[in-house]
């Protein structure tokens, strides 16, 4: 199918969040955030990614006014808010505790903070009744927080965050609360509520398929730093380093040194096999390298493939049942055990494998991607 020609004279999209080498150091040595910086455009929605500690809750903190950088600058909208208090800032930060009152009906959560911004109550009374709709509560609005289920209390907390109508969305694992169903069903409902009222918004999670289905773009963040800046299909299919390779999904890496270095491909030598790679990398022959192979991409059989590239064999040692999906882990004949990923679109396995079996696994030159670092 054609696509449709870029439009070279789109206007660029505007820049509401700037943020200018940002850094945090706690006691006078330890960096929580470490020279960061971005730019978010009006109405995205910027996932900050990484496991406990990387910095990305601090860098929220930062930008709600909650922290004081050590250095660096925040710009909203072109204006200098780092040395702003966070009740000044057009700012709401919704924390994965909801931090609802409890002896408050969701009406008066919601309308709390317009009351004590000195909003009349006729406009306090419709804007409450405008989000008791979008988070399609309005039946709700006399019940208390402690009769709500978890994700109606999530959209309370949304509901009140928005009330105010900020600029910026600050959400700190906003679905961490939440079980793994419920969780999964939110995430869009959020997305939807976020677009509705085209809000600006940058998310901090742990949670790898929360990042990529809510987030237009993703930082990968590590010891204080931005490992990888992008949209969520490109970190996922091309990974920049090993780390980012590790951490986003499943992955098989392969270690080897570069035999053949042309423009349009490369092969890599590793012990278990030999890699084709149908693209052109930045490196050399003779250098060390990784081969990142998601465990999707690899098709599993019982028969031994032809050619010299792109497979390699070993022995059935686990197999591990998903529901729309199997695991498949081979010991290759290296002594490296590998992942592949079969979908169960039948009721039988469909490669007919089981434990003990040799099988061969084996891929095309698109599939993988070689790591310099």
């Amino acid at each position: 199918m054609a696509t449709a020609p870029k439009d070279n004279n789109k206007p660029a999209q505007e820049i509401l969040l700037r943020v200018e080498g940002l850094t945090k150091i706690y006691d006078g040595t330890v960096k929580a955030v470490d020279d960061v910086s971005l730019t978010v455009t009006k109405g995205e929605i910027f996932a900050l990614l990484g496991g406990s500690g990387c910095g990305k809750s601090t860098l929220l903190r930062m930008l709600a006014g909650f922290e004081t950088p050590t250095k660096g600058k925040i710009f909203l909208a072109g204006q200098d808010i780092t040395d702003l208090p966070p009740y000044q800032r057009p700012i709401n930060m919704m924390f994965q505790s909801y931090a609802l009152f409890p002896h408050l009906s969701v009406w008066e959560n919601i309308a709390f903070g317009l009351k004590r911004d000195g909003m009349p109550k006729d406009q306090i009374a419709e804007r409450v009744e405008k989000m008791l709709n979008l988070v399609q509560l309005a039946k709700y609005a006399q019940r208390k927080p402690h009769q709500l289920s978890g994700g109606q209390q999530q959209r309370v907390a949304l509901a009140r965050s928005l009330a105010k109508r900020p600029q910026l969305l600050l959400l700190d694992e906003p679905l961490g609360a939440l079980d793994k169903k419920l969780r999964e069903t939110t995430q869009l409902e959020l997305v939807n509520i976020i677009e509705d009222v085209g809000v600006t918004c940058v998310l901090v999670t742990h949670d790898q398929e929360e990042a990529m289905t809510m987030a237009s773009r993703i930082a990968v963040m590590s010891e204080g730093y931005f490992l990888q800046v992008g949209e969520p299909d490109a970190v996922y299919e091309m990974p920049n380093s090993r780390q980012v390779a590790d951490f986003i999904g499943n992955v098989n890496i392969f270690d080897g040194v570069i035999e053949e270095d042309e423009a349009d491909h490369v092969t890599v030598r590793c012990p278990e096999c030999v890699h084709y790679v149908g693209h052109g990398v930045s490196g050399h022959s003779g250098m060390a390298v990784g081969v990142a192979l998601r465990p999707e991409k690899i098709i599993l059989s019982k028969d031994k493939p032809k050619g010299e590239y792109n497979w390699c064999a070993g022995e059935v040692i686990e197999i591990v049942y998903f529901g729309a999906h199997t695991t498949y882990h081979l010991k290759l004949d290296s002594g490296k055990v590998i992942k592949a990923q079969e979908l169960n679109n039948t009721r039988d396995l469909s490669c007919g494998l089981t434990w003990g079996d040799r099988a061969y696994a084996q891929w095309n030159d698109l599939a993988m991607v070689v790591l310099t670092h």
